[in-house]
C-alpha cells in the first residue's frame, strides 16, 4: 500500500520512480536552489534517480508528489524513523517556482508532521543550507528553531548546513 496524505488542498502522494521525469522540472524551476546545492543551476534526470534511490534505500523513507487537484505542485523527501539517529526527517520539500508563496509549502509540512506525530515521534528535524535565507525565513515561520550547524554534503557540494527542529503536539488517540 502507498503512502497518501490528504488535506485541505494539498494531497502529498508517495512517488514512484517511473514518475521522475515529470518532476524535473519542479527541480529546474528553482535554479537559485540547484545553484546553492550543486553548483549548476540545472539538475539532471540521472540526478534525480540517484536521490530518489538514496532516500528510498531508508526503510521509512518516501518521495512524495505534492498535488493542488491533478495539478503537481512540489516534492517532498521524507524520513519518518530515520535509523541512523532515530528522528523524523523532512530531508526535502521543494514547490514549483510558480506556485510558491501561496501556502502550499505550510500545507505540506503540516501534513508530514501529522503523520509522523501519529507514528509516535516527538519532533521532526530539517537541514537548511545556511545562504538559503528564503527557506530559514520559510521554516523559522513553521515554528522550526535552530539547534545547531554542520559542515555537511548536500547535492554535489560539501557546505554549512543549519539544523532546524520543531516539537510536536502528541497525537490524540
Amino acid at each position: 500500500m502507498s503512502l497518501s496524505l490528504a488535506g485541505e488542498r494539498l494531497v502529498l502522494r508517495e512517488t514512484i520512480r517511473d514518475e521522475l521525469p515529470q518532476l524535473l522540472n519542479i527541480y529546474n524551476s528553482n535554479p537559485g536552489y540547484n545553484q546553492l546545492r550543486n553548483g549548476f543551476g540545472i539538475v539532471t534526470l540521472a540526478e534525480l534517480e540517484t536521490e530518489y534511490d538514496s532516500t528510498m534505500g531508508i526503510p521509512s523513507g518516501y518521495w512524495l508528489t505534492v498535488y493542488a487537484g491533478k495539478q503537481i505542485v512540489g516534492i517532498m523527501h521524507l524520513i519518518v524513523t530515520n535509523p541512523a539517529d532515530q528522528k523524523s526527517w523532512i530531508s526535502l520539500l521543494l514547490i514549483h517556482a510558480n506556485f510558491q508563496r501561496k501556502g502550499y509549502g505550510r500545507e505540506a509540512v503540516q501534513l508530514a508532521e501529522g503523520l509522523c506525530a501519529s507514528e509516535g515521534s516527538l519532533h521532526v528535524h530539517h537541514g537548511v543550507i545556511a545562504q538559503n535565507e528564503p527557506a530559514l525565513l520559510f521554516w523559522g515561520k513553521l515554528g522550526y528553531e535552530q539547534y545547531r550547524q554542520v559542515l555537511a554534503p548536500v547535492g554535489r557540494l560539501e557546505q554549512p548546513v543549519l539544523l532546524v527542529a520543531k516539537w510536536l503536539s502528541p497525537s490524540p488517540e
